[in-house]
């Protein structure tokens, strides 16, 4: 069963609101991107909230939530997985959600 790795969180100084995922699927393993499967409404879900229209690069997207502060983060820092189910998740290891906590204090 192949052993997969998350990614760095989207956050910064300014983040108030922290948005946390399982693990990325994949599509988004496969593209270093969240939310990067074609049928995930994640992004035109928080594109909505806003009432924008969404952004067509990842990097505009980054940003988007960035200026709204926004951070992104799954909880699995990584495990084992054969698909993209989390019910297929084995062997989970946590991000360090402390050491998160203490560099970006303004997370509410």
């Amino acid at each position: 069963m192949p052993y997969i790795h998350s990614f760095a969180p989207i956050i910064n100084q300014d983040s108030r609101v922290l948005i946390l995922g399982s693990m990325p699927g994949k599509t988004s393993l496969g593209k270093g991107q969240y939310y990067s499967h074609p049928f995930n409404q994640f992004w035109t879900f928080i594109y909505s909230i806003f009432k924008l229209q969404p952004d067509t690069t990842y990097t505009a997207k980054q940003l988007s939530l960035k200026s709204r502060h926004i951070a992104l983060w799954d909880v699995i820092k990584d495990c084992e997985r054969s698909g993209s189910s989390d019910s297929e998740i084995i062997n989970p290891s946590i991000n360090d959600f402390a050491s998160l906590f203490t560099k970006y204090s303004g997370i509410q």
